[in-house]
């Protein structure tokens, strides 16, 4: 029965109008987008080209040995490497017919413009976060599928298996990293095979993050959801140990031990904390929640009820790391397809959410940890390309409040194009992007890995 206020009187009853529609539009859900954060923003000089190429020296060896007499010193060396970043254009854009606007019941066009700023946002954050990630993730990999006897091994994902840099060997790249070739080999381990990559087919053309074919120097056999390691794979870290993502089972939970050994790794490597002086750690939700439940936190809160960590829920800084509370982070939820195992090259998150290659297999939980100069952005001021031919509308920075949170645009160009239809009468509003995130290596010092500067721990979830 229909208990509003209106009498329930069928001779009173259809004078009222049902179904009234708010003149508003009500804020979706919004994250926080806390990767971007990270990345230097430096400007790409004008007139220069789309890319650009950085350089990155490593260190003299140390000469512990007494010169002998009458002897000179032979002439020191130190190696280098090289990096670079492509200048890629980003947009999105969406029409508005203004009539319809007129009379909506809420103005169409300014929703459509907050919802492009929106997307904008969080586009350019998600694009950050895989970079990041990709970087931290590279050169760990499974075998997709069981393989007799083949010298073209099909694998899960071909991040950090498509290029090598190997100083010494002759023939080889000595300091960019290079498309691997017979010449520029990679060494792996395959299950305790070792072989060398000596090229690579990818499923989806040109895309070296998703599945494809490793072709290898000899045959190797192989079982389904075998490891594939790299010689210069990122130190990866996974609770409760393993070779790769299928060895973290649910009860392999986050703990404050897990913490300090990625923060050792970095400080072993001389990684630079951030200009707070800390490392930075971005965790979901839940990842945060499991700290509480290990025993060495509670026992360092002993007594502290009303400390903030407890009333705030907030780990905030603790073990040389300030800690980010990011529903950003790559969970089945935020990474398309959003099954937790297929890949997508529109969205290249290099890691399986779910593990066994299943989709009801054990979620994977993945801190990222970042130390300072982990990723730039390189972006083109766009306020460039106004010539003085003028434009057609009004062009500036999207400023967006949703539900209470400014979402910064930054560097992003908003353009509202007037209506160039035949009526006149239909508005597109775009945003756009010029620029790249290039995460830099420092294989020239330190342990093999390729990437130093960041870090993840793979973790699982209680069922």
């Amino acid at each position: 029965m229909d208990f509003t206020t209106i009498l329930q009187d069928p001779a009173f009853r259809p004078l009222v109008q049902e179904n009234l529609l708010e003149r508003a539009f009500h804020d979706a859900l919004f994250p926080r987008t806390l990767f971007r954060a990270e990345a230097a923003d430096v400007e790409w000089p004008a007139n220069v080209g789309d890319q650009m190429i950085f350089s990155g020296v490593g260190l003299i060896k140390p000469n512990l040995k007494p010169g002998l007499p009458g002897v000179d010193p032979k002439p020191a060396t130190w190696a280098s490497e090289q990096w670079f970043a492509s200048l890629n254009k980003y947009h999105g854009t969406i029409d508005t017919h203004m009539p319809t606007s007129i009379v909506a019941i809420a103005n169409l066009f300014m929703r459509n413009a907050h919802q492009l700023g929106l997307m904008a946002a969080m586009t350019l954050n998600r694009i950050v976060r895989n970079r990041l990630y990709t970087a931290a993730l590279s050169g760990w990999t499974v075998v997709d599928g069981h393989q007799i006897g083949v010298d073209h091994l099909h694998v899960n994902r071909l991040n950090g298996f498509t290029t090598a840099r190997s100083p010494g060997v002759v023939g080889a790249s000595q300091v960019r990293f290079e498309r691997v070739s017979g010449a520029n080999p990679l060494a792996v381990d395959i299950a305790t095979n070792l072989r060398n990559v000596i090229g690579f087919v990818p499923d989806v053309s040109g895309d070296e993050i998703g599945p494809g074919v490793l072709i290898l120097d000899a045959v190797v056999t192989a079982n389904d959801r075998d490891y594939v390691k790299a010689a210069d794979a990122t130190a990866l870290h996974r609770v409760g140990g393993g070779m790769k993502v299928d060895d973290v089972g649910t009860g392999d939970v986050l703990k404050m031990q897990d913490i300090r050994a990625v923060v050792a790794n970095f400080r072993q490597n001389n990684v630079p904390e951030q200009p707070d002086g800390r490392f930075h750690c971005h965790f979901d939700p839940l990842s945060e929640a499991q700290i509480y439940q290990d025993d060495e936190f509670q026992r360092l809160l002993t007594a502290l009820p009303d400390y903030y960590m407890y009333r705030q829920f907030a780990i905030g800084e603790i073990l040389g790391c300030v800690y980010f509370r990011n529903s950003e982070c790559p969970l089945k939820q935020t990474v398309e397809p959003k099954d937790g195992v297929t890949y997508s090259d529109e969205d290249p998150f290099p890691g399986e959410l779910t593990n066994n290659g299943t989709i009801t297999g054990v979620p994977i939980h993945r801190p990222l940890f970042v130390g300072q100069g982990c990723i730039y952005e390189y972006y083109q001021d766009l306020s460039q390309l106004i010539t003085e031919a003028g434009v057609t509308g009004r062009i500036g920075e999207p400023k967006v409040t949703n539900n209470g949170i400014e979402v910064p645009c930054d560097r992003v160009q908003l353009i509202i194009r007037a209506p160039l239809n035949r009526d006149m009468d239909e508005v597109s509003t775009t945003w756009k992007f010029f620029g790249d995130w290039p995460v830099r290596t420092d294989s020239a010092t330190g342990d093999a890995a390729r990437f130093k500067r960041t870090a993840v721990i793979e973790h699982g979830q209680a069922a």
